[in-house]
């Protein structure tokens, strides 16, 4: 009679370590983790266009005689420094803008 007791409070035990690891599982990231992944992210060669500005002709978009934000892929020079290159604010950088601001 006590080994069928055992048994579903076994079951009972077994259940419960299921339901609280993949509650675990789901459970948000530490601000740590995630500064953390953003820096590899940032590291990553594939994610980089460059720290640096790049010749004209390299940067996406450029065979359009404008570049476009949409265009400047993140992390790059261009993505950051998008607003000071744009001296028209018309929200497109020509090669010329590109250049001078390429000089600054």
């Amino acid at each position: 009679m006590k080994f069928q007791r055992i048994i579903p409070l076994n079951l009972l035990c077994i259940a419960a370590i299921g339901v609280a690891s993949s509650v675990a599982a789901q459970t948000p990231q530490t601000s740590a983790d995630a500064r953390q992944e953003m820096s590899a992210q940032q590291k990553d060669p594939l994610a980089i266009q460059g720290s640096g500005p790049e010749e004209w002709n390299a940067v996406k978009g450029h065979e359009k005689g404008y570049v476009a934000k949409a265009d400047a892929l993140p992390n790059s020079w261009l993505a950051m420094n998008f607003t000071k290159c744009d001296a028209d604010q018309n929200g497109k950088i020509t090669e010329a803008e590109y250049t001078k601001c390429q000089k600054q």
